[in-house]
């Protein structure tokens, strides 16, 4: 009966999985449950004679429990698993911890009141979380669940970044800091170019640029800076958020009549692409680009020069002492003009493109500079959920 890994990734109305062979990290078998509490939709790959096979259905999914449920039938059903005694621990991605933990652990309930404690500031993510955590301990209560923390990784962060210039009596009552995202995606990136550069410790630059996009300056292998902050609405301008504004803005609309709810509404879903082009998805924006689309056109540049303009402020804090440039991410990985734009308006970094290589295709990384350039740029392709079964191997034991 060969082990296997369980990795589970819970929105609010979604629950993605993937299932690792715990001897070799091989991908057995993924999918995802989504629409729940509205309709549902159910899709799950696995293998069959040699070859993966995709299946998706319409079903009913009137909470995640029901969904916890079709996930683990059909993974009996494709032959997936034949017992759930074959899963040595279950991986969940977990948004937000605060400073708690500055790693993955065992879920027990000092965790547990961690996640609660911190739903506040993260409303949509930490809540479906835990009551995902919570019905798989009930449903297999010999398994070791393990939570993996986006906020983790950049614990490391010292005080001259993380803190706020506010009257620090309230940013201590309410523990307004910096706390940073997409941690687990860092730490995965780290690790892979500790591996690429043959480097025990490496000083980068990682922009993990998707639909919600991050910068990290990474020093000594080490969380040093990050673009997001206390909520994942600093820093980038985004697929629907609006990135670094005046907080004044957020006041100012309240005098006006908007509430609370409504002006946080605002900078989260109709705000960054989503507010300029009226599309939350940058592939439409070049498609409104190629139409000489002019709100499509600006849009594109604002969203790259808040990229280089993070490159520049982490270059400068790391000392200039840079291993390597990195994007990551669906937009990082694979739109190839918004990574060369990006570092070719860097005017004071000498960074010459290589073309063959930007528009190669590639299985995990790629060196997209030549050796003229005054760093060496990547794009990587990101693992979180092999990472988090790392995590569960090394805990469950």
């Amino acid at each position: 009966m060969e082990k296997k890994i369980l990795i589970i990734n819970a929105g609010s109305s979604s629950l993605k999985f993937k299932v690792f062979l715990k001897s070799n990290n091989k991908v057995i078998s993924s999918g995802l449950c989504e629409r729940i509490y509205i309709d549902g939709n159910f899709k799950i790959k696995f293998y069959e004679n040699g070859k993966f096979k995709e299946v998706e259905q319409k079903i009913k999914l009137p909470n995640h429990e029901v969904a916890v449920d079709v996930i683990l039938k059909s993974l009996k059903k494709y032959h997936v698993i034949n017992d759930i005694k074959e899963f040595i621990g279950i991986g969940h991605r977990v948004v937000q911890a605060g400073t708690v933990y500055s790693d993955s652990t065992v879920v027990d309930q000092k965790c547990i009141k961690t996640i609660e404690k911190y739903t506040k500031l993260a409303p949509l993510h930490n809540p479906s979380e835990l009551k995902v955590i919570n019905i798989f301990k009930k449903k297999l209560p010999k398994v070791t669940n393990v939570a993996a923390f986006d906020t983790s990784f950049h614990t490391t962060i010292p005080a001259i970044n993380h803190i706020y210039p506010i009257n620090q009596k309230v940013a201590d009552k309410y523990e307004i800091r910096r706390y940073g995202y997409h941690g687990v995606s860092y730490k995965f990136i780290t690790q892979k170019m500790q591996q690429i550069l043959k480097k025990k410790s490496v000083n980068l630059i990682v922009c993990h640029i998707g639909n919600g996009a991050s910068i990290c300056a990474i020093k000594n292998s080490k969380s040093y800076n990050t673009s997001m902050g206390l909520t994942p609405l600093e820093g980038l301008m985004m697929g629907t958020r609006c990135g670094t504004i005046d907080p004044s803005i957020a006041t100012y609309l309240l005098t006006c009549g908007m509430t609370g709810q409504e002006v946080d509404n605002l900078f989260n879903k109709q705000s960054g692409l989503m507010g300029l082009t009226g599309s939350g998805d940058l592939r439409d924006a070049y498609n409104l680009k190629l139409q000489d689309n002019k709100k499509a056109t600006f849009a594109i540049e604002l969203y790259i020069n808040r990229i280089t303009d993070y490159i520049v402020r982490y270059a400068n804090q790391l000392d200039g002492t840079i291993d390597a440039i990195v994007f990551t991410a669906g937009v990082g990985e694979n739109q190839t003009d918004v990574v060369s734009q990006s570092l070719l308006r860097i005017k004071l970094f000498n960074m010459i493109i290589d073309r063959k290589n930007l528009n190669a295709k590639y299985n995990d990384f790629k060196k997209i500079t030549t050796a003229k350039s005054k760093y060496p740029a990547y794009m990587v392709r990101t693992d979180e959920e092999l990472m988090i079964a790392e995590d569960v191997k090394r805990l469950s034991k």
